[in-house]
């Protein structure tokens, strides 16, 4: 079936109160999926969980408190699923365990009760092997190891994509050693089996899509955070006429832009500070904990009578929210 993108694809961006404001626990419109909507999720990414020292841009200490309060957050939203999108954990500091560090915030991730899934970031792989990281993760109907994957929900195709691999050899990344240091964090890409993994994938399926990567997709291929081959991957995407959206990490500033209809959302990473924004929860820890800058986001997706598909990303924290639109055409 060939698709095509109509004249009613925009961009309705709304920087609402509530992406920069207090954020509230307990949120009953968030509670009962409203008329038309098809499915709801959890976001978050780049929590670097680690034990080195906070930066002037970085509070590390404060990633197992935010992913709690995350885990609550989630609680009241009930979201079919939640995802994060790679930087999980940080493992430079020296003497760290990053084993211990990747059990604890991923015990408190899969602790919401609902599907999880991980995108693998650059970070993941700073003192872990590959195969130490991803036998020490789920995904929730997804075989151990597999990296890049899809599954549907609410009548949505959702598609991870795993860029961990060098421009050339497509060598995938794994524990950099004194010996063998051989990946850089600008060195990303989607190695060809991936590639035509993500074709054979989107024509596989009849159902407007979601994808999500650690790396962002949005900007001239040599760009810093940028998949060295996004290019040929977004080609792919708007080949298919199937996809929404693409949502990234990695980028801690975030941002959007539009491209050829599909909207591409960079979401602000949750380890990031700012001098200016603090909020307050109550956590599953117990008792007032303060935070500031606990970026993450739930995603609403909706369609109207008219085929109008709506993505509506309520941000929290620093986070801003956005409302986008896009109609995918027979």
């Amino acid at each position: 079936m060939a698709h095509g993108i109509s004249r009613r694809d925009a961009l309705k961006m709304s920087m609402a109160a509530a992406g920069f404001g207090m954020l509230q626990m307990v949120r009953p419109a968030r509670a009962a999926q409203k008329s038309g909507t098809l499915v709801r999720a959890g976001i978050v990414t780049d929590m670097h969980y680690t034990t080195k020292d906070d930066s002037d841009t970085r509070r590390y200490s404060a990633a197992m408190k935010k992913m709690r309060a995350f885990a609550d957050a989630m609680a009241a939203v009930k979201p079919a699923f939640v995802v994060e999108l790679g930087d999980f954990v940080d493992t430079l500091s020296p003497g760290t365990d990053p084993l211990k560090n990747l059990a604890g915030i991923e015990k408190t991730f899969t602790s919401i009760s609902c599907p999880h899934y991980h995108v693998l970031g650059n970070h993941d792989f700073d003192n872990l092997r590959r195969d130490e990281f991803l036998g020490n993760i789920s995904n929730t109907g997804i075989p151990q190891g597999q990296t890049w994957y899809s599954w549907d929900a609410g009548n949505i195709h959702f598609v991870v994509l795993d860029a961990d691999y060098t421009p050339g050899e497509f060598r995938p990344y794994d524990m950099n050693t004194p010996e063998d240091t051989f990946w850089d964090w600008t060195d990303t890409v989607i190695p060809p089996q991936e590639l035509e993994w993500l074709r054979a994938d989107l024509k596989g399926t009849d159902l407007p899509t979601i994808l999500f990567s650690h790396q962002t997709l949005d900007r001239v291929d040599d760009q810093d955070h940028n998949i060295k081959n996004a290019s040929v991957v977004r080609g792919i995407l708007e080949e298919s006429g199937r996809v929404l959206a693409v949502i990234s990490g990695h980028d801690h500033q975030g941002g959007y832009s539009n491209i050829k209809g599909i909207h591409y959302v960079v979401l602000n990473g949750n380890v990031g500070v700012s001098d200016y924004r603090a909020w307050s929860v109550t956590s599953s820890a117990g008792g007032l904990d303060e935070h500031r800058d606990n970026q993450f986001a739930v995603l609403e997706v909706s369609r109207d009578d008219s085929g109008t598909y709506t993505l509506k990303l309520d941000g929290y924290g620093r986070q801003p929210s956005y409302v986008l639109e896009r109609s995918l055409e027979a």
